[in-house]
């Protein structure tokens, strides 16, 4: 039975150090919640998070969920020498396959989060109150923003940098040079909401008792983050110069 096989069978009954040995990631996916697996190696998992007031069967799902999407942004972090030179298709997809559909995936699941949260601890917690609108805000303008670069931008620069007649109509220079402006005018507006929605929400901080959804909703609010900071310097380096370049010899 290969890891993953096995990891898929782990129940909350399983000990820390036995969770550990079949799938070595859940440990660094476990501290990045809270909890230190190396101070309750004999324990289980039920034991643990009964003792934190957590729900275990919801932290091993997160865990069995995301571990294949650790390993992944590991390996990003590993590949900092990525030069697709001025290949823009191989630009595009490394971002539509390692950047985009994994930030809206954990917009998906923070959006959930989210809701029940605010919900339940809404009065605990009044910061959670501050930070919903603008989250929304962000959310929203976030899946546009993906929106306008699955649709009309990546479709545009394509068609360019793929045109090799040299006969490129005057309205797609111009749909063009106005996208280019739109995602630049929008990366700064992102980041912006971003902060916003980071300095009310306690800074993505748990409070002392913070129950499950809460942990994770602040852990995934620190990974989407780290996503769009290299998602957008790709898109300013890399992507926009590319395009730029193309329009200049037009």
């Amino acid at each position: 039975m290969n890891s993953d096989q096995s990891f898929k069978q782990v129940t909350p009954d399983a000990k820390l150090n036995q969770i550990i040995s079949v799938y070595d990631k859940a440990a660094q996916l476990l501290a990045s919640i809270g909890l230190d697996p190396s101070n309750h190696k004999e324990e289980t998992l039920r034991s643990v998070c009964q003792q934190r007031h957590w729900s275990e069967v919801e932290v091993l799902d997160w865990v069995k969920k995301h571990h294949e999407d650790y390993s992944i942004q590991e390996d990003q972090h590993k590949q900092t020498d990525i030069d697709y030179d001025d290949s823009l298709p191989q630009w595009i997809t490394y971002l539509e396959e390692e950047f985009l559909k994994r930030s809206i995936s954990l917009l998906d699941e923070i959006s959930d989060s989210f809701s029940r949260v605010h919900k339940i601890h809404g009065n605990q917690y009044p910061w959670l109150k501050n930070m919903e609108w603008h989250f929304n805000s962000f959310d929203e303008a976030l899946r546009l923003y993906y929106g306008f670069e699955r649709n009309k931008f990546y479709p545009i620069a394509l068609r360019l940098y793929n045109n090799d007649n040299g006969n490129v109509l005057d309205g797609t220079i111009r749909k063009l040079e106005r996208s280019l402006k739109i995602i630049e005018d929008d990366q700064e507006r992102l980041i912006k909401l971003k902060d916003v929605v980071k300095e009310r929400g306690n800074n993505f901080k748990n409070p002392e008792g913070a129950c499950t959804t809460l942990c994770i909703m602040n852990h995934n609010f620190f990974e989407l983050e780290e996503i769009l900071e290299k998602q957008f310097r790709i898109e300013v380096e890399n992507v926009i110069p590319i395009v730029r370049q193309e329009l200049n010899v037009i």
